[in-house]
């Protein structure tokens, strides 16, 4: 794919351009007008973007990205924002700060918004004018910086830019390849902390029967929620590298037929992320079956954060996950879509696992039938429930509890099999789904301790429901809204 197909926005005209400066000299001189005062500065930012094409995807999310850098900015230097206005039109993003602080302010301010030029991922696309009451501009040099350097090489920049040493091509790609490598990263590492959070969050969720919390380990002896919290962390860079597995194969042009491929690629990601859980929890299995889904749920979300226009152009979406949640669940189908192949090829005198001898007893797949088939339980069930639990003025925890036990009713929890015995797994699911059917909210909490007791007292645990609770969390945080209430 070249990098240019990411460029795609409406081409600006030379008189657009100098009109968009002659509006922005006007702005400066109006916010100007109230800040004659030594205390006082302004300043202006926009980007340095080559050619025709001044907003694109990438361009709004790098504006974006240095509004928040200039804030936080001046909130470090207890800056007061006094006036603030912004310019979003096809010549190109601004923005305009009024700050005020004491004397010397607009020279404090150049510096330490330099050096953000000069160490922000992005911060060479960054114009960032300072300018002082009386209008005149802070200039770099006169702080004992270096003037701009050109972005294909060490020359200064108005000397490249004289001289055309470089192509508008060459400098395009360029910025396109920086903005698409921060928000590509950014993005990865943001998700890959979500799935940690919802890890987390989940090990909290109180009271879970037979399941380790707050209050107890539940029906286990090898663990408890100290346990878990290690092993959240050791599996952090497991997600974010996942996700950005997905990301980079949406970018390299990867076609919705080509998805198998994808989930192949991540696979051998699993095997070590395992063994960085055992290596972090000393040999305990405290996260096998997240490992599997929530590596799949990320890896679909980065790809599904990269679309394909009408023209065939890649764009980033912006950078809200929950937009993605539209093809989120097919993407899922179409990454496993081979995935009932394991099971043809298990080895039918051996089972390596507890599942693989639950599927040859009983045909059951558990988390594996559930994630080739989109995790149906997940987005049409269970989330669902859970925001409708919250909308009903349930806490995170209480809708917490409450998903969980139509998970253990509604679904295929082979850990709870296996712990239980599959007549008495099926008791159980067949008892709870009768109970839930007609119990309030409030009924089902107070279920829970009675349950517990009992669960405890047999070594029984629904892990596997744990971990579609875990799901449920991290569609939470990343603000996916259901498609359907059903």
């Amino acid at each position: 794919m070249n990098h240019t197909d990411l460029c795609s926005g409406t081409p600006i005209t030379l008189d657009q351009v100098l009109d968009a400066r002659e509006r922005r000299a006007a702005i400066q001189r109006e916010m100007l007008k109230d800040i004659q005062r030594d205390n006082t500065a302004l300043i202006s930012f926009t980007l340095n973007i080559v050619g025709p094409i001044k907003v694109f995807p990438y361009t709004i999310l790098a504006f974006e990205a240095g509004l928040e850098a200039i804030r936080e900015c001046l909130l470090w230097l207890e800056a007061d924002i006094t006036a603030f206005r912004e310019v979003r039109e096809v010549t190109g993003y601004e923005a305009f700060f009024s700050v005020k602080k004491e004397s010397g302010l607009a020279r404090i301010c150049k510096i330490h918004l330099t050096e953000l030029e000069e160490t922000h991922p992005l911060g060479r696309l960054f114009d960032i004018d300072v300018l002082m009451p009386d209008g005149t501009k802070v200039s770099r040099e006169s702080l004992g910086y270096a003037g701009r350097t050109c972005l294909l090489c060490d020359r200064p920049a108005f000397l490249c830019g004289r001289s055309r040493t470089h192509t508008a091509q060459e400098l395009v790609e360029r910025e396109i390849s920086l903005m698409r490598d921060f928000f590509v990263e950014r993005f990865s590492v943001h998700i890959g902390l979500l799935m940690q959070k919802a890890l987390f969050y989940e090990v909290n969720t109180t009271l879970k029967p037979g399941l380790v919390d707050l209050m107890h380990n539940g029906a286990h002896t090898d663990m408890d929620r100290y346990t878990f919290r290690d092993s959240a962390y050791a599996l952090t860079s497991y997600f974010i590298e996942v996700t950005r597995q997905g990301m980079e194969f949406a970018l390299k042009e990867g076609k919705e037929e080509d998805l198998p491929e994808l989930f192949a690629s991540i696979r051998p990601l699993g095997i070590a992320a395992e063994t960085a859980m055992k290596q972090a929890t000393g040999g305990v299995n405290t996260h096998k079956g997240m490992i599997f889904s929530g590596g799949i749920l990320c890896c679909a979300l980065g790809y599904d954060m990269v679309s394909r226009d009408a023209g065939g152009s890649f764009r980033l979406k912006y950078a809200n996950p929950g937009e993605a949640f539209p093809h989120l669940e097919t993407t899922v189908r179409q990454m496993l879509v081979h995935l009932p192949d394991d099971f043809q090829r298990l080895d039918t005198s051996h089972a390596a696992s507890h599942g693989e001898w639950l599927y040859r007893q009983y045909g059951i797949t558990g988390i594996r039938g559930e994630a080739h088939l989109g995790f149906p339980s997940l987005f049409h069930m269970g989330y669902p429930l859970f925001l409708r639990v919250l909308a009903h003025g349930g806490s995170l925890n209480e809708a917490g509890c409450i998903t969980l036990l139509h998970y253990m009713a509604e679904t295929e929890d082979s850990n709870l099999i296996t712990r239980s015995g599959y007549e008495t797994a099926a008791k159980i699911r067949r008892e709870l789904k009768r109970f839930l059917e007609y119990a309030s909210y409030e009924e089902q909490l107070a279920v829970l301790p009675r349950l517990d007791d009992h669960f405890v007292r047999n070594h029984i645990s629904p892990g596997g429901s744990a971990d579609m609770l875990a799901l449920t969390y991290f569609l939470y945080f990343t603000g996916i809204l259901p498609c359907r209430w059903d």
